[in-house]
């Protein structure tokens, strides 16, 4: 792909991402889709001016725009249906840093693009579409609607186990890393009753996800001692990650998703530790491996019927389409409030980013490094990133290092 990586479109403000190619974009959109679309951002200060081109390449293409204002990730695609939108933006670079910023884009259903759409919108951003008029509106309902979405559906899942969402006496501690989540976070968490300190909460957008958040939980980590629960968010707040007298692996929030009745299915990621998957089997259920990102989970998700998946980066999707931070925290609250936080030991595993400056090596190349490695560990995944120049490497068993060293001297 030219323009679509991983996860929607990401890079640096002013080279990687411009506002041209975000008109262009937009345009493109417009011309596939028609109709309204639903942008909403986080608080880089890169938004607005993308945000602004943005809705001028939709309007461009004949589309109308409903601008939301800065919410998170996953309320773009709770709220896209919910205003009869045939296509949802949040114009955020996740949990990249503050220089860079991204386009993700939402169908109807709230689900992520599929590839050949993605194949469809990067055609027509090179080539020309019909002129066309469209209008705009602010819209400042959306963080209201979308509290009230997760409020519902924590209160479902909670009583599902037979039990109340109320945190009273849980003493919580959220980092929101300077990103779209803080505001909708504090006011569901204090309606279910948490005694909260937030972390990170009014930072201003030249700081998200620096030194703070899902990516970098060492302060929440450092100021958790007084706190039964800390969790993190990424910019956009759909990553979560669990500090509970230690800081979790993802896969053992995922674990601990699991004990909701969701289905006898979980979906995890080629990455998914197999720890993980034996636990799982000891429950009665089973675990499906598909390929990195929530847009992959969710769509397998869809397929086999099933009500969770999650990868251990932090994405974790209850019940839906799209990864969702604050709910899934909320779900973990809501266990250590009632029965508490079920330990998961996981395999040894290693990871390294290897730069590729110029391009992946070879196939083959890849191949005998990952055959060697094998020697080493039980399991290896070399993949290309989808958002930055790099190999990402991840090896499990016993000397995972050793493995991961040797792709490294492989291969850079």
């Amino acid at each position: 792909m030219k323009y679509f990586g991983t996860d929607g479109i990401r890079g640096v403000y002013g080279s990687g991402i411009t506002e041209d190619l975000a008109y262009r974009a937009g345009r493109a959109l417009a011309h596939i889709f028609g109709g309204t679309a639903l942008i909403a951002r986080d608080t880089r200060t890169s938004g607005p001016a993308i945000e602004g081109a943005l809705a001028s390449g939709i309007n461009a293409g004949g589309g109308n725009v409903c601008l939301a204002g800065v919410l998170p990730t996953p309320a773009v695609s709770c709220l896209t249906a919910g205003r009869g939108c045939t296509f949802g933006v949040e114009i955020s670079a996740s949990h990249n840093p503050p220089e860079y910023n991204g386009i993700k884009v939402f169908l109807p259903d709230g689900r992520k693009l599929t590839t050949s759409m993605e194949s469809a919108v990067e055609y027509y951003m090179d080539n020309s579409v019909p002129c066309g008029s469209g209008s705009r509106e602010q819209w400042t309902g959306g963080e209201d609607e979308y509290v009230k979405i997760v409020l519902d559906r924590i209160n479902s899942l909670a009583a599902s186990l037979g039990r109340s969402a109320k945190l009273q006496g849980l003493r919580l501690l959220l980092d929101c890393g300077g990103g779209a989540g803080a505001d909708a976070a504090k006011r569901i968490f204090t309606e279910l009753g948490a005694d909260l300190t937030m972390l990170c909460a009014d930072c201003r957008g030249e700081c998200i996800n620096v030194r703070c958040g899902a990516l970098h939980p060492e302060a929440m980590c450092a100021a958790a001692g007084g706190y039964d629960m800390a969790a993190a968010f990424d910019g956009d707040a759909d990553r979560l990650v669990v500090y509970d007298k230690r800081l979790l692996a993802g896969d053992e929030v995922l674990f601990n998703l699991s004990r909701y009745p969701l289905g006898d299915t979980v979906i995890g990621t080629v990455l998914t530790n197999s720890a993980l998957e034996r636990r799982l089997r000891k429950s009665g259920k089973r675990l499906v491996r598909t390929d990195v990102g929530d847009r992959n989970i969710g769509e397998v998700m869809r397929t086999v019927r099933s009500g969770l998946g999650g990868e251990p980066s932090g994405h974790f999707i209850i019940d839906g389409v799209t990864g969702d931070g604050i709910l899934s925290a909320a779900a973990v609250a809501v266990l250590a409030v009632t029965e508490g936080i079920y330990t998961l030991t996981c395999d040894r595993q290693a990871t390294a980013d290897i730069p590729i400056p110029y391009g992946p090596p070879a196939a083959s190349r890849i191949c005998e490094a990952e055959r060697e490695a094998r020697r080493l560990a039980s399991r290896v995944i070399i993949r290309p990133s989808g958002t930055e120049p790099v190999l990402r490497v991840m090896a499990e068993g016993e000397d995972a290092d050793g493995a991961v060293n040797v792709v490294r001297e492989m291969l850079s």
